[in-house]
């Protein structure tokens, strides 16, 4: 493959401001890519920054934040002059609210669900984390990335990779070789591991005892505000069953319903289930095997509603094949 990186540079004007946008809600793997991205280019001479839209709920993002100093601020402040560039998300698959701007790039690894136009597109779907694309940049520059953006890089493999154990490409194994060598392992895995207090501990037994299963879909609504990991961990706890195929978690709070699948099937994949049960309501994407999605608060279908969506999306794609 050709090297990227030059290739986008080229295409920025060093005179105007350049914002490095994540996806709406973002995770670990989108802020440290984002933060690695804006960083390489500012040492190009750039005036790079990094932001979101939506909310931060992770409190393992926001650990990582903390612990490394990140520079990341709300997308609204860019600047009509800005130009932008998305990193693992993609406005076609309807989960990023672009910033002002001018849209430039979209440099993302997550399934595809519509073709998306700008200048410059780094699409890889194979790969399994964002960062991983990010650290060939900074190699493809020439450069290391420096201790803290490392650890920020290999706490995005970790965390989009559950520690190496999923869906792991040989580029994935070896860009986390190479940012092992030059990142804080140890403060990334603290970092990513999932973090949860005794209420949500609560939250997740009460959601798990009411959950529905149907057809090997498991479907559970935790009753109460909680942090993103909570939901992730339900699922993937939950099929550790053997008679599960998937598994649906959802929480709702001021700011919508909250959605994580989790599959072990290749038969089901979580991201065409999350993109059929939310047509018309919300948006959501991800990977075959971890997807996840938002219902904006004037969409709310109610939890019965939003449970039947999803058990007709996994009857649906079975129909199908």
């Amino acid at each position: 493959m050709a090297e990227r990186f030059p290739e986008l540079a080229s295409l920025l004007e060093a005179q105007r401001p350049v914002a490095v946008q994540t996806h709406d809600y973002p995770d670990i793997d989108a802020v440290a890519s984002a933060w690695g991205l804006a960083s390489l280019l500012r040492r190009r001479g750039f005036s790079a920054a990094c932001c979101y839209r939506g909310e931060l709920t992770s409190r393992s993002l926001r650990s990582l934040i903390f612990e490394l100093g990140i520079d990341l601020a709300p997308a609204s402040g860019s600047g009509q002059n800005a130009q932008v560039i998305i990193v693992d998300g993609s406005p076609a698959n309807g989960n990023v609210s672009l910033a002002a701007g001018q849209l430039i790039a979209v440099i993302d690894h997550h399934c595809k669900s519509a073709e998306v136009i700008a200048p410059f597109l780094d699409l890889r779907p194979e790969l399994a984390s964002c960062s991983t694309m990010i650290r060939g940049y900074w190699e493809e520059a020439g450069w290391e990335p420096p201790r803290g953006i490392a650890t920020a890089l290999l706490a995005g493999i970790q965390s989009d990779t559950d520690f190496l154990s999923r869906s792991c490409s040989d580029a994935d194994f070896a860009a986390y070789t190479a940012l092992y060598q030059g990142g804080d392992w140890e403060l990334a895995s603290r970092i990513v591991r999932t973090v949860l207090d005794l209420r949500e501990l609560g939250l997740i037994v009460s959601a798990l005892g009411k959950a529905v299963v149907r057809d090997g879909i498991l479907f559970a609504f935790i009753r109460g505000p909680c942090g993103q990991e909570a939901l992730a961990v339900l699922a993937e706890f939950a099929l550790r069953a053997e008679e599960l195929s998937a598994a649906v978690v959802a929480q709702e709070d001021e700011g919508g319903i909250h959605i994580s699948v989790r599959s072990k099937s290749a038969a089901v994949s979580a991201f065409g289930l999350v993109r059929a049960a939310l047509g018309g309501i919300g948006n959501g994407g991800g990977h075959a095997h971890s997807a996840g999605g938002v219902v904006p608060t004037g969409s709310k279908p109610g939890e019965d509603a939003l449970r039947e969506r999803f058990f007709k999306a996994a009857a649906d794609a079975s129909t199908v094949r």
